[in-house]
């Protein structure tokens, strides 16, 4: 059963063979895995900075509750249905309950409070500026709840991203009117994402792309469609020009970012994912620019600059 000379058939069959096709394959692979999370990544923020562009034309038809009950409604029935096709195991019990919370969060208190802010007249990039913060607030929450790590280059990261994003959109910033109310609502939004996401970290995180974001949108749909009634009697005028916003910020917002945004989540610590989130108001600029004839100023090319230094600084993680 055993060799006559063990070590001289060892060193000569094991490692050879092992270094060869072992190692090739794996050393190939890591190029393309790179490739795929760098491309999850820079979708990420483009996709979240559309939302702010698709909110705020989708304001110019609907009230702002109105508005995300649609959006989240078309989203969820839509992956309900494929789940259903897929004939996916539909979550239960507890399972349900945390994704019904993380989706009330990450959905529904986000986005609504976005839109009200916008509509009260706070500027898009304003907007993205607060909601920016959600780096810093996630990281800081991230520590004691999840246990996570943050250097202390992380943090300096963390602040020149914050020194970027408020350097580009510092023009438009101004207090007046709706201004403080909307700014507050979008407060309440930047504490949506904040908690929202470390729940979905904490107890979501084996949570199916297809079925468990079905749940999370209906579930925020459900949160959104007491206000979409009572407060604003279901306030849409369904326009031609309408129909491509609302599908975009169902489809490619709700379904898309947010699924990008749990794939990341799954792989990367949440200091790491959120930093990313620095870059959605120069994403959000850049789209405006480009779709809405907003111009770029040199503070905003400028804070595009220190922002995106402070988010590749953010995510050098020490595993």
């Amino acid at each position: 059963m055993t060799t006559p000379n063990p070590p001289v058939e060892s060193p000569e069959r094991s490692p050879a063979p092992s270094g060869a096709h072992g190692a090739g394959p794996v050393a190939a692979a890591r190029p393309t895995a790179r490739l795929a999370d760098l491309s999850a990544r820079t979708a990420l923020v483009v996709v979240w900075g559309s939302g702010f562009i698709s909110g705020k034309l989708g304001l110019r038809h609907a009230a702002p509750y109105t508005f995300a009950a649609l959006r989240f409604a078309i989203a969820g029935l839509l992956l309900l249905a494929v789940a259903g096709m897929r004939r996916e195991r539909l979550p239960r019990g507890r399972e349900l309950l945390h994704l019904a919370v993380a989706g009330a969060l990450v959905q529904a208190v986000q986005f609504s409070s976005i839109y009200m802010g916008m509509d009260l007249g706070v500027p898009s990039g304003l907007a993205a500026l607060i909601i920016g913060l959600y780096p810093l607030t996630a990281s800081l929450l991230a520590v004691p709840l999840l246990g996570e790590r943050v250097s202390a280059g992380q943090y300096l990261g963390l602040a020149l991203g914050l020194g970027g994003v408020a350097l580009a959109v510092a023009d438009g910033i101004h207090l007046s009117g709706g201004y403080l109310l909307g700014l507050g609502f979008l407060a309440l939004g930047l504490l949506g994402i904040s908690v929202g996401t470390v729940y979905q970290k904490r107890f979501c995180g084996q949570m199916d792309p297809v079925s468990g974001n079905a749940v999370q949108l209906l579930a925020a749909a459900a949160v959104v469609l007491v206000p979409a009634l009572l407060v604003e009697g279901w306030d849409v005028r369904l326009t031609a020009a309408y129909w491509p916003v609302l599908l975009w910020s169902a489809l490619i917002n709700s379904i898309v970012g947010v699924g990008l945004l749990y794939h990341l989540l799954q792989r990367h610590g949440t200091s790491q994912v959120s930093s990313l989130f620095y870059l959605v108001p120069m994403s959000t600029a850049g789209l405006g620019a480009l779709l809405l004839g907003q111009r770029m100023g040199p503070l905003t090319l400028a804070g595009l600059v220190l922002a995106t230094a402070g988010t590749l600084l953010a995510n050098r993680v020490r595993r």
